[in-house]
């Protein structure tokens, strides 16, 4: 038997392509024909620009001093020296036991040597070790050396005795200098109330006493001394700071007074020495 055979008709085959074409081209056209709407697209909201505000700035403290309880100082410098006089015996005449006297006039007027002495440059050095008890006092002791100075210029005249016209002077004079010096070793004890004025600067007042150990000297009445005299004193402090370490710069500037007379001998002047001395050096604040 032979194969059936059924011809595919190429008009069917075109028909469903031209189909499917119009169906899509229609397709097209209603999606042109939609009505258009305006669509809005929210926008983010960005923050409205800060105005800028003044703002006060107000500075750190500044560095306070050091927090310690205890303190090594050292302090030295120049001191200006003199004495008053006190004497249990008159010095009325040159006949009586007071001290030594210069004729300085013509007419035999006596002048006591001690009372022509004149202040003179003397120094003051210290080693203390100072503990602080509160935010204003403090309390220091230590040892010390201290000179006590005195000048002495004199010219001596020479006299020619005459017997029409009296002594006169002659072209024979002859000047003399002397210094009278006292030495001391110094026991110094100081109370001291103080001010912090800024971070790095404080000031105060000392006052206190000491023993004065009399060690040495040179003098023109060549007197007895007693060895240990006691005095009074009273100054003022300035210290800084450097940096944030444990040093300061120390300045104390101190007038003393040897209450104490200074001679055991009584027919000669009782010298009591006083000073003021500027004293600068430095503090160590210790751990």
């Amino acid at each position: 038997m032979g194969q059936l055979t059924i011809p595919v008709a190429p008009t069917m085959a075109s028909t469903s392509l031209a189909q499917l074409a119009e169906s899509r081209l229609r397709q097209r056209t209603a999606q042109a024909q939609l009505p258009a709407r305006a669509v809005t697209v929210p926008q983010a909201a960005w923050p409205e620009p800060v105005t800028p505000q003044p703002v006060a700035v107000v500075p750190g403290p500044l560095p306070r001093p050091f927090a310690s309880r205890w303190a090594v100082q050292v302090v030295a410098g120049p001191a200006l020296t003199y004495r008053s006089l006190t004497t249990a015996t008159s010095a009325a005449t040159p006949q009586s036991t007071s001290p030594p006297f210069v004729y300085i006039s013509a007419n035999s007027t006596a002048t006591p040597i001690a009372t022509l002495e004149r202040a003179a440059l003397g120094s003051a050095a210290q080693v203390t070790v100072r503990r602080t008890l509160g935010e204003h006092w403090s309390l220091s002791a230590g040892l010390g050396y201290a000179e006590y100075t005195s000048g002495l210029a004199l010219q001596q005249v020479h006299y020619t005795v005459s017997n029409h016209m009296g002594p006169t002077p002659d072209s024979a004079t002859t000047s003399i200098h002397r210094r009278d010096t006292y030495r001391f070793v110094t026991v110094p004890v100081r109370v001291g109330y103080g001010w912090t004025l800024s971070g790095r600067w404080r000031v105060g007042l000392l006052a206190g006493a000491e023993a004065a150990v009399y060690v040495g000297g040179s003098n023109t009445e060549g007197s007895t001394y007693h060895r240990v005299s006691l005095g009074a004193s009273l100054g003022a402090e300035a210290r800084y700071r450097l940096g944030r370490g444990r040093w300061e710069l120390l300045a104390q500037p101190t007038a003393t007074y040897l209450l104490s007379p200074l001679t055991n001998y009584t027919p000669y002047y009782q010298r009591h020495l006083f000073g003021g001395a500027a004293l600068l050096g430095v503090a160590f604040n210790l751990p």
